[in-house]
Parts: C-alpha cells; structure tokens; sequence
C-alpha cells in the first residue's frame, strides 16, 4: 500500500475561514464526528485539531487563526507512505489534497487503516501499541487531563480505579464542554467551574479496550464497529498499552527513503539560544542512535524543571526512543541542562557501542558460518 496513490483514498473536505471563530470550530468537527478540519489562506493550508482547541481560552472571542497550525499539502501523485509519514510527524489524521493550485479533498488516516486491515496482518499488538500510556486516577479533576493532553499531544487518557480500567477521557468530551451548556454532550459541575469535577464526570460511554493477546485485525475492527480513534489494550483489567490511528500509521512509514524522525520535546526552556541547544543535542542524539538502528519511528524527550529545599533550579529529562521491534528509555536528572544532555549523549554512546561489539561478535562466531 505504502506506494499507492492517495487519489484513491480522497474525500469531500469540511474548511473554515481564518476568521472563523473556535466555537464555530467545534460545532464544524462535531457535526462532521471529525477530529480536525482545514482552513485555506491564500497559497498555505491550515489544520485545527481538538487537541488545538483545548487551549482556547475563550471560544466565542478567539478566532480560528490564533490556534491553527500550517501543514504541507499533498499532490495527487503523492503516495501513501508519504501521506502516512507527514500525519505521523505532524500528530494529525488527514492532510489537504491539491492540483494545480486546487483543494481537491483530503486523505485521512481512517480511510488508509479500513483497506490496510482488510486483509490479517502478521504485526503483533503489543508491538504497534503504545506500551504504558499516562493514565489519569478517577478523582483526579478534569483541567489536570486537560493540561495532560495539551502538554503531551494526546487525545485519550485511561482512568484507573485502584490500578484497574475505569473509563477514558477525550479531548472531544473537554472540547464539546466548551460550547453553551444547552449544546453541552456532557454535564459539568454547576456548583463550580466546568473543568474542577472528577474525570469519570467526563467518561465515554462505553470503554474500548483489548486484551493484549488480541490480533491487530480484531484490535482495528473493534474500533470501527465502536466509531473509536482508540483502544485501550489490556491484560486482566490492567492498562498495557494504547493504540490509535497514528499508531497503524507507523506500519505504513517507508523507513529506507524517510529523511526524516518524528522528534518532539516537551518542556523546552524559554531562552531561545538555551532550547535551541537543547533541539541540537538531542537531533545529534537520534542522529548517533539511528546509524544502529535505521528503524527508528519516533524519539520524545521531556524536560521537567523544578527547585530543590535549597531553591536551586533543577532539570528532569525523561528520554523515550521507538524502533520497529524496540524501545530505548532514559531517566536522568541535573542542576545544568546542557550536562543533562550530555549525559544523555553518552547513553545513546555505549547503545551504540553495545550494538557494534553484539555486531562483531556475531561476525567472529564460527559456529554462525554455513
């Protein structure tokens, strides 16, 4: 599939204007059971998403184009995987369609998926989940979801109940809070702000979940037949991982022509000459592991800066590397970022080094040799 071309995936676009307003955003997405839509200015083209829209302050006032977002736009001899490799590095489901200067449709991740799962996949579920996703406690209060999802670039959240799957919370679930309570899909707190209520206030429904050992087929159909963006994949009520639509992306991404990896960090420090070294170290990071291995789909750091009792500045850097069969993790901590970083370059160092001597030895066993 990966060198088809996206003419046979196209639909009918749904755009708004720049001067749009967000509540008119929302009420265009929900419609439409979208998660994103377009917004065309001149010779670029915007996307809106729910993920967006939950940092709108307010929806009646704050127009459309202080919250979009610019993304490339496919041609109609575009291909699949290069439509699946932007989606992936841009964290969105569908991308604009155009000839000779002409919106002709989009082309979106679900349509891809439907004809992909059409036939058994030999793909393992807990190799295409995402294993261990932030959950939130079921008395934690829907704004902490919110400001998860905007700082992580989610849409789902499990809710746990005593470590066990209780529910799951959306952004289309905050997002559709925002408009007037008569248009309202779920009841906030009247007593209090919308937002300073449990989660589980917010629930979908009904849970779409897996169990691990399920294949990808059944994994997909369940999602379908349920009209779900998610699966929450589990073993004895415990949440293992998650899947979404980006996550099936990730099969269709040409790993031997992409120049590029999805890279993305969290938490960047305000200086710009600080962040903008931290965005070198951790590129020449990605850069070193993935001369080891070339199959690399996704790197994420996440920088947390707090104070010691001593009021000293102190920097947490989480580091979370995917490959096709594997994932790399680093969990490091110091008072300068630059050092931390520097730590974290002498972790992707000894991986490599490791995977070169695991390399050499191979080559040197005889026993190997027919």
């Amino acid at each position: 599939m990966r060198g088809l071309p996206v003419m046979q995936f196209l639909s009918s676009a749904i755009t708004l204007e720049p001067s749009d307003s967000i509540s008119k955003g929302i009420g265009k997405i929900r419609e439409s059971n979208l998660h994103e839509v377009m917004v065309e200015e001149g010779e670029r083209t915007a996307i809106i998403t729910l993920t967006d829209i939950l940092n709108a302050k307010n929806i009646t006032t704050t127009r459309i184009s202080n919250m979009m977002r610019y993304v490339p736009r496919l041609g109609v001899n575009s291909t699949v995987s290069e439509a699946a490799s932007i989606m992936f590095e841009y964290r969105i489901r569908s991308l604009p369609v155009y000839e000779s200067g002409n919106l002709k449709g989009v082309v979106s991740c679900d349509g891809i998926v439907e004809q992909l799962m059409q036939t058994e996949n030999s793909e393992r579920t807990n190799n295409l989940m995402t294993p261990n996703p932030v959950c939130v406690d079921h008395r934690d209060e829907v704004s902490k979801a919110r400001r998860i999802m905007l700082r992580r670039r989610i849409d789902q959240l499990p809710i746990l109940n005593d470590r066990k799957l209780n529910g799951v919370i959306t952004s289309s679930a905050i997002v559709f809070n925002m408009l007037p309570s008569a248009d309202r899909t779920v009841m906030g707190n009247s007593r209090g702000p919308m937002f300073d209520v449990p989660v589980e206030n917010f629930a979908e429904p009904e849970i779409v979940s897996n169990d691990v050992t399920d294949s990808l087929n059944r994994v997909y159909r369940n999602m379908s037949s349920s009209k779900s963006n998610y699966s929450v994949i589990t073993s004895f009520d415990e949440v293992q991982g998650i899947i979404t639509y980006r996550d099936f992306m990730r099969m269709l991404i040409d790993l031997r022509n992409r120049d590029f990896i999805p890279m993305y960090i969290v938490g960047l420090p305000e200086d710009p000459f600080e962040a903008e070294a931290t965005r070198e170290k951790f590129t020449r990071v990605v850069n070193l592991l993935r001369k080891a291995y070339p199959e690399i789909t996704e790197a994420r750091a996440i920088i947390k800066h707090g104070t010691t009792k001593a009021a000293r500045s102190r920097y947490e850097v989480q580091i979370l590397v995917k490959s096709a069969r594997r994932q790399f993790n680093y969990h490091g901590f110091g008072f300068e970022l630059p050092e931390v970083f520097d730590d974290v370059s002498t972790w992707s160092k000894s991986l490599v080094a490791r995977y070169d001597n695991k390399r050499r030895r191979v080559r040197a066993d005889p026993g190997s040799i027919r």
